[in-house]
Parts: structure tokens; C-alpha cells; sequence
């Protein structure tokens, strides 16, 4: 008996024939596809966002690396301090005139410019630009130490590089004192809001670092030891790269670091508490707490809340000199006022002075 097949429906595959899946729908041409958001982000540096970045690097190799910096942090301090001067010398130059970035500023077209589509001069054209035709009061000594490290860069980049660590160190630190007294005087003050506040949060981080970085700092002390000299009776500890260069002389921009720039700009007050509490120790509350007198008072002369009774200066160090942050003024003949009010009276010695204040005495004697 001969065996049948039941009969197959036309969907349904023959014997052992592959069964093939039914392809998945197209999707209609004309609709277009939902675009995949970037896995990361645009590389965007403005000109000087990016050499402030260079100059954050070198920071971290002369700072956050081995102590003493290791061959390979130099190597990368004088490649990035490099660019780091180029860079934010042409980004200065570039607010003369745009022209100006170009080999040639007669060939220079705004389109190029736009494009960065040029060659542009060299870091020691960019800086005699900036003196010649900038006006820029920059010194022939800070040339000559650009062109020091340009050649040391120069031979590292191309040709390898063998010389005395202490001698890089050297060299490097004296460019960027340099790049940070041109950042504070010529680069942040015709920057647009956004762009000063970010590069004035980096100089606040670089300033602590400053005191980490022993070169640079014997460098930038033996430079303004004699203008320091000068103002030694005013001169104290800063608070925020702690070397002895923080002149409170009464200045109109108010008490200013020569070393590390730090203005406190209309804050006398705030300067002086600050010092009391970071280089001092002292507040108000602890002190005030152990019996002693707050230790930044208002000051007889000029009634501003600056005066530091217990401050060191370079003159009168190690012994304590009074000194008002505000007006600039050092006190010889301090008293408490004798009425218990706090006041602090500048009165000499002379026996026939009452050593109270006029609040007091209007108080006291009053009734007579």
C-alpha cells in the first residue's frame, strides 16, 4: 500500500526546505532618520582659553609630579610653557588688529583669518608687535628669556635636547613670571566678562601653586627685592602665596601682592582678616574667647575695620607692628580706650592725653 503525503498548502515549505523568515518591513524612504546624538564632545579652545590651559599643564609638571620635577615634567614645562606664550601673545596681538597674527599683515584677508588659513609670525615677532605697534611697556629682559626657551624648545622638538635640569628650571621660571605679569597687566583686563572670570579662576588656582615652586619663587623675589625694599614697613606675609610681598601702603586699588598679583580690590577689610586668620592664626571669635582684643580693629585715622594690631612686617619682623590694610598707617602708640568700648586710640604717651574715646567721654561725663 503505497504510503500518501497529505497534501501541503502553498505557504507551507516542501520536504526539508530551508524555511526562509519573512523580511522585516522597509521603512519608508522619505522619512528621515533620527540623528545619534555625538558620543563626544567638539574639541573648542578659544585662543586664550587654550594657552591658559598649556599654562595650567605646566603648573602640574612643575608641581603635581616627582620633587624635584622629573626630566620628563621639563620636558613638557618648556614644550607647554612654549606654546603657552605664543599662544596668548598672539591672542593679544590679535585684539590690535587680526592682521597683525599674520607672517605678512599686508597678505593678511579676513576670510584667512576666519579660516585659519595662514602663517602666522613667530613668538618673538608677536612680541615685538606688541611693544612697536601695540604700545606695550614690555622689557627687553623678557625677550631675550622667551628666546632662551623658544631655543631650548626648538632643539627639543626637533633635534632632542641635553642640559642642566637646574639650568631648564631656571629659564622656564623666568618666562613665566613673565606670563603671569603680562596675563594680570595686559590680557585680562580687555577680556569679555566670561572669559576674564575663567581665566582669573585659573590664576587664583595658580597663585597657590606659585609658593610650590622654588625656582620661580627665589627668581621672582631677588626681581622685586628692591622695589620691596622700598615699602619693607608695609610689606607683609601674603595670604594667598604666603611669601613677603603683600604691600598694604594705602594705595587706591587697595592691598596688593607684588609677587602673585592678588589685588584686594576696595576690600581693605577683607585683606586684613584674612591675614589675621591665615597667616596669623587669629579671629575674632577664638580670640575674643580667651580674653584677648579681636585682632583686626578700625583704625583711628582712616575708621576702616583694616587695622591688624598684631601684624609682622618685613621691617619690624619678627616683632608685631601695627598696621591699618586700609590707609596704609603704622601705629607706634596704641591704647585700648580706658571707657571698655573696644575702640583702639593712637595716643602718645604724653600724660595729659585721656586715653578714652569721644563716644566714651560724652558718656562718662555727661551729667557735668
Amino acid at each position: 500500500m503505497t504510503n500518501q503525503t497529505a497534501p501541503q498548502g502553498p505557504d507551507e515549505p516542501e520536504g526539508d526546505a530551508e524555511q526562509i523568515p519573512t523580511p522585516a518591513t522597509v521603512p519608508d524612504q522619505g522619512v528621515e532618520k533620527a540623528k545619534r546624538p555625538s558620543p563626544r564632545p567638539d574639541v573648542f579652545y578659544t585662543p586664550v582659553s587654550n594657552g591658559m590651559d598649556y599654562l595650567v599643564s605646566v603648573f602640574k609638571s612643575l608641581t603635581e609630579g616627582a620633587t624635584p620635577p622629573s626630566a620628563r615634567d621639563l620636558k613638557y614645562t618648556v614644550l607647554h610653557l612654549q606654546a603657552a606664550t605664543e599662544v596668548l601673545l598672539k591672542a593679544r596681538l590679535a585684539r590690535e588688529h587680526f592682521s597683525l597674527i599674520f607672517v605678512d599683515p599686508l597678505q593678511a584677508t579676513h576670510e584667512a583669518w576666519q579660516k585659519g588659513d595662514f602663517k602666522s609670525c613667530g613668538t618673538l615677532e608677536a612680541f615685538d608687535r606688541l611693544c612697536n605697534i601695540g604700545g606695550l611697556p614690555l622689557k627687553g629682559e623678557d625677550r631675550k628669556r622667551i628666546k632662551e626657551l623658544s631655543d631650548h624648545r626648538n632643539a627639543l622638538q626637533h633635534y632632542g635636547l641635553k642640559h642642566n635640569a637646574h639650568a631648564i628650571e631656571s629659564r622656564a621660571a623666568r618666562v613665566l613670571d613673565f606670563l603671569i605679569t603680562f596675563i594680570h597687566k595686559h590680557l585680562i583686563p580687555g577680556l569679555g566678562p566670561a572669559e576674564a572670570a575663567g581665566v582669573e579662576r585659573n590664576m587664583d588656582s595658580l597663585r597657590l601653586k606659585l609658593k610650590g615652586i622654588e625656582t620661580l619663587v627665589r627668581q621672582r623675589m631677588n626681581d622685586l627685592r628692591s622695589e620691596l625694599t622700598k615699602v619693607a614697613d608695609v610689606t607683609v606675609k601674603c595670604p594667598d602665596c604666603e611669601q613677603w610681598a603683600m604691600v598694604a601702603d594705602g594705595r587706591d586699588e587697595g592691598p596688593a601682592c607684588l609677587f602673585c598679583h592678588q589685588v584686594w580690590t576696595e576690600a581693605p577689610e577683607s585683606a586684613a582678616a584674612n591675614y589675621a586668620w591665615i597667616i596669623l592664626g587669629l579671629d575674632d571669635h577664638s580670640t575674643i574667647q580667651d580674653g584677648g582684643d579681636p585682632p583686626v580693629a578700625e583704625c583711628p585715622d582712616c575708621e576702616v575695620c583694616a587695622l591688624v594690631t598684631e601684624a609682622v612686617t618685613a621691617a619690624g619682623r619678627p616683632g608685631a607692628t601695627p598696621l591699618c590694610f586700609s590707609c596704609g598707617t603704622v601705629f607706634k602708640n596704641l591704647t585700648d580706650c580706658d571707657g571698655g568700648c573696644g575702640t583702639v586710640l593712637d595716643i602718645a604717651p604724653d600724660g595729659e592725653s585721656i586715653p578714652m574715646c569721644s563716644n566714651c567721654i560724652d558718656t562718662r561725663y555727661a551729667r557735668f
